[in-house]
């Protein structure tokens, strides 16, 4: 025997929400969104991020001391050496433009800024993992005779320009003595700090902090190098810059 429904009721038609209402609740659902994102973050205990950027640096830094050597024709071989160091202080300089013009134009303390220069600091340490992955570059040792592999610039300059990236926020947090990515000048002003030995020294703490972060930071690339290859060093700091991107979407907004 066939069955039929009955008719919605009145009171049923009125239970459902209106095209206008469903309208206004996805209005409101973005405005909370937007808002979220142009909030202005709390700055308090960002100093952690930084030590963890500090990490970062230390696993995938490179010295760039091969440009004054190259201006003397040193070494002699591989030739040009010098000028992969050079694309990556180019790059390190313009990525400190990019990036502090970026931030006050987007807002240096919203949470989207964060979230979108951080975004970009994690797209690149992707690419540049993704190049060495797939044997675009080759993570062997490169014959000290052979003609330079210019493609190794691209690796080179997407780790630069990240490290710009980390330097320009320490700055917009406000948190100057944590550049994360200079050693020699984050020790130099630890040690001549004149409060070095007081009991209650935040910011001596935090530069210890980012120093030893950084040397773990390489002494872990050292050891996943001679397991894995640079790869694993590559991949490891792709996958702590992606969580600290992440960790600003849910960071206390400021009062």
């Amino acid at each position: 025997m066939l069955q039929f429904s009955s008719p919605p009721s009145r009171q049923d038609m009125a239970d459902l929400p209106s095209d206008e209402e469903a309208s206004t609740s996805k209005t409101t659902k973005f405005q909370v969104i937007n808002q979220h994102l142009l909030s202005d973050i709390d700055t308090k205990w960002t100093d952690i991020i930084l030590i963890i950027c500090g990490f970062v640096g230390g696993l995938v830094d490179g010295n760039c001391v091969f440009i004054g050597l190259g201006a003397s024709g040193q070494p002699e071989y591989p030739a040009y050496l010098w000028a992969k160091a050079l694309a990556s202080v180019s790059t390190f300089i313009f990525g400190n433009i990019f990036f502090s013009r970026l931030m006050r134009f987007l807002g240096s303390k919203r949470r989207g800024t964060y979230i979108i220069c951080f975004t970009m600091q994690a797209s690149t340490l992707l690419i540049a993992s993704l190049v060495v992955q797939f044997d675009i570059v080759s993570e062997r040792a490169e014959d000290p005779r052979a003609p330079i592999a210019w493609i190794q610039i691209l690796p080179i300059s997407m780790l630069a320009f990240q490290a710009a990236g980390q330097i320009v926020a320490s700055r917009t947090l406000e948190y100057d003595e944590l550049p994360t990515v200079v050693l020699t000048t984050m020790l130099s002003d630890l040690l001549i700090d004149p409060n070095l030995f007081a009991k209650d020294n935040s910011t001596r703490n935090r530069r210890a902090a980012c120093f030893v972060a950084l040397i773990l930071g390489a002494m872990t690339a050292g050891g996943l190098f001679r397991l894995t290859g640079i790869k694993t060093s590559l991949w490891f700091a792709f996958a702590l810059k992606a969580a600290i991107t992440l960790s600003w979407c849910f960071w206390k907004a400021s009062d």
